[in-house]
C-alpha cells in the first residue's frame, strides 16, 4: 500500500471508496485487514475491540447483517486521520424488521495502517416514529 508521507494511504478519498466496495461486498477476510497489531475499535458506550477480536468482527457483522446494504462517503482527511460516514440497512435476523443505521467514523493511521478506529451510530427500525420536537433523545 502506497501511503502519503508515512501515515495515510496516498489517496484517502480512494481508500474510502475501496472500504466501501469491501462492505459492500460483505467481506470479512478483506475487511479485516489493513490495522495495526495493536490496533483498537472504539464505539457506543466506550465499547472497545482489539487484537483476534477486532480481526473477526467484520465478519461476524456479515453473518449477522446477511443483506446488509451500505454506503460510504469521504468526509476529511488530516496528516493521520481519515473521517467518513456511513448509510446502511440490513433486516433484523431475529425479528425480521429492516434496519436502518447511519454512522460516523474516524480512523487514525500509522504507517499506512489503521491504528485507531472510532464510530458513532443512530440505528431505527423501518416504520418507527421518532420525536418530532427539536430536541430528541431518540
Amino acid at each position: 500500500m502506497e501511503t502519503k508521507g508515512n501515515n495515510l494511504p496516498a489517496d484517502p478519498r480512494q481508500w474510502v471508496k475501496d472500504l466501501e466496495a469491501i462492505w459492500q461486498a460483505r467481506d470479512g477476510v478483506e475487511a479485516a485487514k489493513g490495522f495495526t497489531k495493536d490496533a483498537v475499535q472504539v464505539w457506543g458506550t466506550n465499547q472497545r475491540q482489539t487484537g483476534p477480536e477486532l480481526a473477526t468482527r467484520p465478519a461476524k457483522w456479515f453473518a449477522y447483517a446477511k443483506d446488509l446494504n451500505i454506503t460510504k462517503k469521504y468526509l476529511a482527511h488530516s496528516d493521520d486521520t481519515i473521517v467518513a460516514s456511513w448509510n446502511s440497512t440490513y433486516t433484523h435476523p431475529e425479528t425480521g424488521k429492516k434496519v436502518f443505521e447511519r454512522g460516523i467514523e474516524y480512523f487514525v493511521f500509522r504507517e499506512g495502517l489503521v491504528a485507531e478506529q472510532h464510530a458513532w451510530q443512530h440505528s431505527w427500525n423501518e416504520g418507527d416514529v421518532s420525536s418530532t420536537g427539536d430536541i430528541s433523545t431518540d
